[in-house]
């Protein structure tokens, strides 16, 4: 536990908070997302007066459930369902919607069905019955439902807008990269002193701040030109999957992994073919320099 500000506190996840688990972070007597492990939140969960979601994945919402055993209120993006199966469906479809389960309710994850209230845009104050403001604020692209959170107008809880070496991640069917870029040049707009992620440690002043999101930023386009140079010979989708230039490594999971990787290349090779960069020859892509 790293204090913030007064009554501000990081909480570091299991495994350092990589996926599939998250920092945490305890704002007077809220919590903002439950993905640091089950043993962690239990703790957290007995100590605090509700829980408050950024977003529905699994890796920030993992012990919710936890909050609703103990009668504590739970909080997520309005209009969102938190039953398993609707998670599922929507972040992998139906077709892996039993490998998804099998995965994110395994004992060392331990997510399950959980009962939320819905939250919209704006102050929390009210609703979460904090001394201390919250304001969310929505930056969809990640996913549909992902929002930040301004904690007294000068620290940032980032969420999946995480600042890691992996980059943004929009590997889902909602997944959005141009919308993801929006949201974080939105981010880059809000003056304040600390930027705590979901997924690596705080940083603290303005300027590390933003030079931070603006290296972050600069993935969207770095990954334009992995595929632009392994599209000096024609490459089906299929084949730029296995190639994994974004994951590189799949140590788990991987056709699901292979899901992910999927979904984010096709957005990328989509942008591509309407800035006249590529060409599709078939089932291939080719750059358009090439002579095919």
């Amino acid at each position: 536990m790293e204090k913030i500000s007064e009554k501000v506190y990081f909480i570091r996840g299991k495994n350092s908070g990589r996926f599939p688990f998250c920092n945490v972070l305890l704002v007077d007597n809220v919590l903002i997302d439950a993905g640091a492990g089950i043993e962690i939140i239990k703790e957290l969960a007995k100590k605090t007066e509700s829980l408050v979601l950024s977003h529905t994945h699994p890796d920030h919402a993992s012990g919710a459930w936890i909050f609703n055993e103990l009668g504590k209120r739970v909080f997520a993006p309005k209009g969102v369902a938190t039953d398993l199966d609707s998670l599922a469906i929507r972040f992998v479809t139906e077709k892996l919607s039993k490998t998804w389960k099998e995965f994110y309710t395994s004992p060392s994850i331990g997510m399950r069905s959980f009962r939320a209230e819905g939250y919209e845009e704006g102050l929390l104050n009210d609703m979460l019955k904090c001394k201390i403001e919250i304001e969310a604020v929505a930056t969809p692209g990640h996913t549909d439902d992902h929002h930040v959170f301004i904690i007294d107008g000068k620290i940032i809880y980032g969420a999946d807008i995480d600042l890691t070496p992996f980059g943004p991640f929009y590997g889902n069917p909602e997944g959005n990269m141009e919308l993801f870029k929006k949201s974080i040049e939105k981010v880059l707009e809000f003056d304040v002193d600390v930027f705590v992620s979901s997924h690596a440690g705080p940083i603290f002043g303005k300027n590390r701040i933003e030079e931070k999101l603006i290296w972050y930023l600069e993935f969207f386009d770095k990954r334009d030109e992995i595929l632009l140079n392994l599209l000096n010979e024609p490459k089906s989708i299929e084949e730029l999957v296995e190639i994994s230039p974004f994951y590189r490594k799949k140590p788990y999971v991987k056709e699901m992994l292979d899901f992910f990787e999927m979904n984010m290349i096709k957005q990328h090779l989509a942008k591509l073919l309407r800035e006249g960069k590529i060409k599709r020859i078939g089932e291939k892509y080719i750059k358009k320099s090439q002579n095919f």
